[in-house]
């Protein structure tokens, strides 16, 4: 027996690092970004501030799916 899935999701690019992923079938979208530690990675890194909200990374995502 094989399960096969494709997900069809759009991105949608705001300023920054926020980003918003809207997925088939889910009526309300997930919004993605950076914060804490690693705001502050790339802050050092490019040697600026980042302004704007805070949001779940990337990483935050996948860590919850693959711990849950």
């Amino acid at each position: 027996m094989s399960i096969v899935h494709t997900s069809h999701i759009r991105i949608e690019k705001h300023k920054g690092s926020h980003r918003t992923a809207h997925i088939e079938n889910f009526s309300k979208p997930i919004d993605f970004g950076i914060h804490g530690g690693i705001k502050a990675f790339y802050q050092d890194k490019y040697g600026r501030e980042l302004t704007g909200p805070e949001y779940p990374a990337t990483l935050d995502y996948m860590i919850a799916g693959i711990a849950g």
